[in-house]
């Protein structure tokens, strides 16, 4: 096997919490309540990628968040898991599910003994998955497909003669809503497969909150798990993944309206990306990591310099780039690092590394709205956005400039 050859390995673990690490009812208030049920229980998902000198391990949480105070330390978190892969190379993003534990301290909850054990637990089943995937790595090659997906995502930030409004508070949507701009609906599909043709991994990446369920009594991993669930039982499709996108001002047009509507969503996308067929991406395999500390508005009353630190990631084989940045950035946001990045295919995944809230772009600041606070839910500068593009297009160019031919 060639040295740059490129690997691909998975495993899945089940992370779903006790019902008493508890349900976050209300970020404004810092309430939490404990789970009555489990519906669809919560996984961590991990996909090694690499060549036999790096690997990385990009690992897909089902929860809301992760960040620097939830986590005790982000730097000490990431630490223990794994003894192979550094820390830098270990990408956590989280599907962003609102009937995942609250996990982003908006409450208490991250002091109690059962939140501590529970993430304990979690730091090893991930530690355990990490490995389990490395050790599966085997070579592969790399296929990217782009789709569209009409009807579940809309711009959840309504103008209204009282000001911004969010759309759950619009029930049910007028039909013209469902038309505003800016929305991204395309799904990409990025799927590894071993030299024989067969399955090891399938990457789905859509923008949208999953909040079918919010603030419902139960567990559950929400449509991502749907689709995972419904991708899984083909079996054509080794480990589905779920990335998450630029979906801080994105919601489905249904809010806390069951289950139902979570499954047929994930359904739908599960049927999308299982039919496209993608085109190769052959080339290098890349990647880099970089970190920056963040303006924050006083007013806010975040004081942890922790809590705004950023942590960038970006992968890049061949052609294909997929970049992970925090938070909860915009749409219009992941346009504009689409928009200048050198690569033909440019993925920008939110929810990855240590939450730092959302990163509302200029123009909703004048609007105002849920989302630019301030509060612990948002709390950074107006210029956060300008700096998050300006180091992840950093990011795109050195990774572009560093393109070596690769052997598949």
């Amino acid at each position: 096997m060639e040295p740059s050859q490129l690997l691909a390995g998975t495993s899945v673990t089940d992370i779903t919490p006790p019902l008493e690490v508890g349900l976050l009812t209300s970020s404004v208030h810092g309430l939490y309540e404990p789970f009555q049920s489990v519906r669809l229980p919560l996984k961590a998902r991990v996909l090694v990628l690499g060549t036999e000198q790096d690997l990385v391990a990009v690992v897909s949480l089902d929860l809301l968040a992760l960040n620097d105070t939830a986590a005790g330390g982000w730097q000490q978190f990431k630490k223990g898991l794994s003894d192979i892969i550094p820390p830098d190379r270990i990408i956590i993003t989280c599907t962003h599910t609102h009937n995942g534990p609250e996990s982003v301290a908006l409450s208490g909850l991250y002091l109690t003994p059962v939140y501590k054990q529970w993430l304990a637990t979690v730091q090893q089943q991930v530690k355990r998955a990490i490995l389990e995937a490395a050790l599966a790595a085997r070579p592969c090659h790399t296929s990217v497909a782009v789709a569209t997906l009409e009807g579940y995502s809309m711009q959840r930030r309504i103008p209204t003669p009282e000001g911004v409004m969010m759309s759950d508070a619009l029930q049910p949507i007028a039909p013209e809503l469902l038309n505003r701009e800016p929305v991204d609906r395309r799904v990409h599909t990025v799927r590894f497969e071993d030299p024989d043709g067969d399955a090891i991994a399938t990457l789905v990446h859509a923008v949208c909150h999953p909040v079918h369920e919010m603030c419902l009594p139960h567990i559950s991993a929400e449509f991502p798990g749907e689709m995972c669930l419904a991708l899984e039982a083909s079996g054509k499709h080794g480990m589905p993944l779920f990335l998450n996108g630029a979906a801080g001002d994105i919601n489905p047009p249904t809010v806390s309206a069951g289950p139902a509507y979570a499954q047929q969503h994930g359904k739908a996308l599960a049927a999308l990306a299982g039919r496209e067929r993608g085109v190769p991406c052959a080339g290098a395999f890349r990647c880099i990591h970089s970190e920056i500390q963040l303006p924050v508005r006083p007013e806010a009353g975040v004081t942890k310099a922790a809590e705004a630190l950023a942590r960038f990631n970006a992968i890049a084989i061949g052609p294909l780039a997929l970049v992970f940045i925090p938070g909860e950035p915009f749409t219009e946001t992941a346009f504009a690092i689409e928009r200048d990045s050198p690569f033909e295919h440019t993925i920008i995944t939110a929810y990855a590394e240590n939450t730092i809230g959302y990163v509302p772009t200029e123009a909703a600041f004048e609007e105002g709205g849920y989302e630019t606070g301030p509060g612990k839910w948002s709390y950074l500068a107006k210029e956060a956005e300008a700096f998050i593009i300006t180091e992840t297009q950093k990011l795109l160019t050195a990774l572009f400039a560093a393109h070596i031919p690769i052997t598949h």
